[in-house]
């Protein structure tokens, strides 16, 4: 059996290639001589994508590729490994390397990499794996043909879309202070701290222009319509960070979008503080295979938003379920927990 760790170099506070050896002797030590584990690390979701790409079509029979990184490290090797025609015997893991990890926690991963290489060992040898339902979007980028990205976790729009980018913005003009408070307090809590600080300047911003929040229409079969959204979240399994409610487990087939339209300056500075009552607000579209949704700018601009922490615009996109991947669960795995 053929395994590649994929470890991104730029993923949280940063993965040294002493750490990555490690992984992969544990894993060589657990897994025994059947089992050719080869360490790749590289910079940045693009190389990540490669990689996983080069090693499914070098073994297109059986393959294990475990990404060491955040939200968008996993999505690289998505993109990578494809989801139209997934290879036979594939299997992916996830460790909790990067910023957010949101589908590594919910898959059950210990937090610290070195325990949790030990339990996708452990759990790769009891062929503990789970199908994963995985995000499709449409890019329309017209002149040029419409591209797609996938992702396995989460898309924001309106206010909660902008965030990534900038955070994005804010740890590349201070990395310093970046890493030492994420070192002193934790990436994964330092992450949830810094998401709720940056939108609430962000709705402290739309309640004083409103103007620049976008309006869109939005369209599901033959339903249309048009709303300013203040904010929105695409989901396939519940965030305790998030006030949505998607009613959705990761291994169910299907989507939840939640769309707050804009109704006011006050709604829109309350936005933190009521979370949750404002998400009862949201206009939800369930979306599968078979029933994808499309958000267009009405005024022709670009909307930023995000697929997996990877900050994205378009003046479309479809949201669809593109289908399903199989992941290697964590020994705290707990399917099914929104039923």
């Amino acid at each position: 059996m053929n395994i590649l760790l994929a470890i991104n170099a730029a993923a949280g506070t940063g993965n040294t290639l002493a750490l990555g050896r490690n992984l992969a002797e544990i894993l060589r030590k657990r897994l025994g001589h059947e089992y050719h584990v080869k360490l790749h690390r590289a910079e940045g979701h693009e190389a990540i994508k490669n990689s996983a790409w080069a090693f499914t079509r070098r073994h297109p029979e059986d393959a294990v590729i475990i990404a060491g990184g955040g939200g968008g490290t996993l999505r690289a090797v998505i993109e990578g490994v494809g989801i139209e025609k997934p290879n036979q015997n594939l299997r992916l893991g996830a460790l909790r390397m990067g910023s957010g990890n949101v589908i590594a926690r919910q898959l059950g991963m210990s937090m610290d990499p070195m325990e949790g290489v030990e339990d996708l060992a452990a759990q790769l040898l009891r062929k503990a794996v789970v199908e994963c339902c995985v995000i499709g979007c449409d890019l329309d980028q017209a002149p040029n043909p419409a591209s797609t990205v996938y992702g396995a976790t989460l898309g924001g729009f309106g206010l909660f879309g902008r965030v990534p980018q900038a955070l994005e913005t804010y740890h590349a003009n201070h990395p310093h202070l970046h890493h030492f408070t994420a070192k002193s307090v934790g990436i994964e809590r330092l992450t949830n701290v810094e998401y709720g600080l940056c939108l609430a300047g962000l709705c402290s911003r739309a309640a004083w222009n409103p103007q620049t929040l976008p309006e869109i229409e939005v369209q599901q079969g033959d339903h249309t319509e048009s709303f300013n959204i203040l904010a929105g979240a695409l989901m396939n399994f519940p965030l305790g960070a998030l006030p949505f409610r998607p009613g959705l487990a990761v291994e169910d087939p299907a989507l939840s979008l939640h769309l707050i339209p804009y109704r006011s300056r006050l709604q829109a500075l309350s936005l933190v503080p009521r979370a949750k009552a404002l998400a009862k607000e949201a206009k939800i579209f369930r979306i599968t295979a078979d029933t994808p949704v499309t958000l267009r700018v009405t005024n022709g601009e670009r909307m930023p938003f995000f697929i997996d922490e990877d900050p994205l615009e378009a003046a479309q996109l479809t949201l669809r379920m593109a289908g399903t991947l199989p992941f290697i669960t964590g020994k705290n795995f707990q399917p099914n927990l929104s039923q």
